[in-house]
């Protein structure tokens, strides 16, 4: 066989040989996504949707006191009430910060005593007054997943307002029934809160929210103004 009939035979045969060898070098091709990958269980600072349960106490600032022409307020008590609550929170959007819509319940609830006093000092009447606080939240919301299974997230929107007063004068006779008074009004809120993986599904955390809204009692009455702040251990379940 001649010189140049070789050179035209080992050509083909080199280069086919060069591209066996890349091709083995280079290895298999990526297998595409399974179709059931979107649904794995996600990290639980990363999941789509949150139910959270809140435990912690409201401070409110102390409203106008009704009184009698003539007395003064001597004292309302504390305005710091036990609270529970609890909210759903669902992401619709994905990526570093993610966006969606929240909504819950948050109630507190409150025993005082008033004092009501002539201008000398001397006690006209006392009264204690049971208050209970219960709101409704909807709203805007946000979560960043965080490395080491940290998430921070807020949310901000309406607030529906109820609340319900039962008073009892102390000067009645032992066993009288209270006069209670519930109005229904509204107002805004925000929160914001920070929480860490337990493990599982499970995030432990701690938030604070603010809340400024008010409940109409009546004409005769001055509407209950409810502005403060609310702190509250909270824990979550992720889905």
């Amino acid at each position: 066989m001649s010189h140049a009939l070789w050179n035209l035979l080992r050509s083909p045969v080199t280069c086919l040989a060069a591209a066996l060898t890349l091709a083995a070098c280079a290895g298999p091709d990526p297998a595409p996504p399974t179709p059931w990958e979107p649904y794995l269980p996600r990290r639980a600072s990363a999941a789509r949707d949150h139910v959270q349960g809140v435990v912690g106490i409201t401070q409110f600032a102390a409203g106008t006191a009704i009184a009698a022409p003539g007395t003064n307020v001597v004292n309302e008590g504390s305005q710091t009430f036990p609270m529970l609550g609890g909210s759903f929170q669902h992401s619709m959007t994905d990526g570093e910060i993610r966006l969606g819509l929240e909504g819950g319940l948050s109630g507190g609830w409150q025993s005082t005593r008033t004092v009501l006093a002539a201008g000398n000092g001397t006690i006209v009447t006392q009264r204690d007054n049971d208050v209970m606080l219960l709101d409704g939240f909807v709203g805007a919301y946000a979560t960043i997943p965080l490395a080491g299974g940290w998430r921070v997230y807020g949310g901000a929107g309406p607030v529906l307002q109820y609340a319900s007063i039962k008073t009892l004068d102390l000067d009645l006779p032992a066993g009288s029934e209270r006069d209670s008074i519930d109005g229904f009004g509204g107002g805004w809120y925000a929160r914001a809160g920070v929480e860490l993986e337990l493990g599982g599904p499970l995030l432990l955390g701690f938030g604070v929210r603010w809340v400024d809204a008010y409940a109409y009692l009546g004409p005769d009455l001055s509407d209950l103004i409810v502005e403060g702040v609310q702190f509250g251990l909270t824990l979550s379940q992720s889905y």
